[in-house]
C-alpha cells in the first residue's frame, strides 16, 4: 500500500501572490524568494525583489541557508 508522502504545506498567502507574480502585467526583472519554516513545515515567503538582476538576486541569496527563487526575467 503506497501513500503520498508529504513533507510541507505551502502558505495559502504566498499560493495568492505567487499566482499574481505569474500574471503581472510588468515585465521588468522580479523575484519571490522562499523558504521552509521547519517548526510549522510550510514553505512561505522569505523575499520580494523588483528589477533585479541575476547577479544582484543571486547576492542576496544566503550562502548556508536553503531559499527557493521564483524569478521572472525580462525577455530580450
Amino acid at each position: 500500500m503506497s501513500e503520498s508522502l508529504v513533507v510541507c504545506d505551502v502558505d495559502g498567502d504566498l499560493v495568492k501572490k505567487l499566482r499574481e507574480f505569474r500574471f503581472r502585467k510588468e515585465t521588468n526583472n522580479a523575484a519571490i524568494i522562499m523558504k521552509i519554516d521547519k517548526d510549522k513545515q510550510l514553505v512561505i515567503l522569505d523575499e520580494e525583489h523588483e528589477d533585479i538582476s541575476p547577479d544582484d538576486l543571486k547576492d542576496e541569496l544566503p550562502e548556508r541557508q536553503p531559499r527557493y527563487p521564483f524569478i521572472y526575467a525580462e525577455p530580450k
